[in-house]
């Protein structure tokens, strides 16, 4: 359907180089954009745009989004080699695990740092850039079901996730004037390799099987289609809105 063509779209993938957001990058080079990947591990990168070039059009920059200049660095990059942004997700991120008691003020740090202040300074960055444009665009964080329910183990991650859902929103009222709408994605258990311990541990992955009502993980083949929607003309009422993929673990 002409609705998700995304020919002539370019998309910015942050951690776009393995696990969902390689999930977001396929779908949309499946759709027609073209799409550059920001991530940290220059071998990693090279490993998907390989991948994603077989399918369309794909670069990658290195990118540390707890870093300004990198993240400005690789706008520019990413401008001079397609010469505009039109949707851009915000997806870095990372996890821990610790009790809240035990939890070390230097993991809490650089949870927040990642997950939050990262996702804070490439949205921000994704949102002057669309705003000089004058056309404006699709802004996109990955948050999580953390953000809504609790995770003990992870009370950093759940608190970064959580700040997230509240930033989007914030987020969406200034930046529609714009015509740039904001929007979350809130994953649940995905198989990637963030989660790799809790699928090797059978009692945690018991759990959340039973606890998942299509009783299985999700996969980042599960986030290739809510890429392209929320990306294209398909979604263009929708902002401040969260879309929960969790195989209806929120509903249960």
């Amino acid at each position: 359907m002409n609705l998700f063509d995304l020919a002539g779209h370019t998309a910015v993938v942050t951690g776009g180089n393995r696990g969902i957001g390689l999930g977001y990058a396929r779908g949309l080079v499946k759709a027609g954009a073209a799409v550059a990947v920001w991530a940290r591990d220059q071998a990693t990168n090279e490993a998907a745009v390989a991948e994603l070039s077989d399918i369309g059009e794909a670069a990658a920059f290195v990118c540390d989004v707890t870093d300004v200049d990198t993240i400005d660095d690789a706008m520019s990059r990413t401008t001079d080699r397609f010469g505009r942004i039109d949707s851009f997700f915000a997806n870095a991120g990372t996890t821990g695990a610790a009790k809240f008691e035990e939890l070390a003020i230097s993991d809490w740090q650089h949870v927040v740092d990642v997950n939050l202040t990262g996702v804070f300074q490439t949205s921000q960055a994704a949102a002057r850039q669309m705003i000089a444009q004058g056309t404006g665009g699709s802004i996109v964080a990955t948050a999580s079901i953390a953000g809504t329910i609790a995770i003990p183990q992870s009370a950093h991650y759940s608190a970064t996730k959580g700040g997230v859902l509240q930033l989007v929103r914030a987020a969406a009222v200034r930046l529609a004037r714009f015509e740039i709408r904001v929007n979350a994605i809130s994953p649940g258990w995905i198989a990637t390799e963030m989660s790799s311990a809790a699928q090797a541990h059978e009692k945690t992955n018991s759990m959340i099987l039973d606890r998942t009502p299509l009783r299985r993980w999700g996969t980042p083949a599960d986030f290739e289609g809510v890429a392209v929607f929320l990306a294209s003309e398909a979604s263009s009422y929708m902002t401040g809105s969260e879309i929960h993929i969790d195989g209806g673990l929120l509903a249960s």
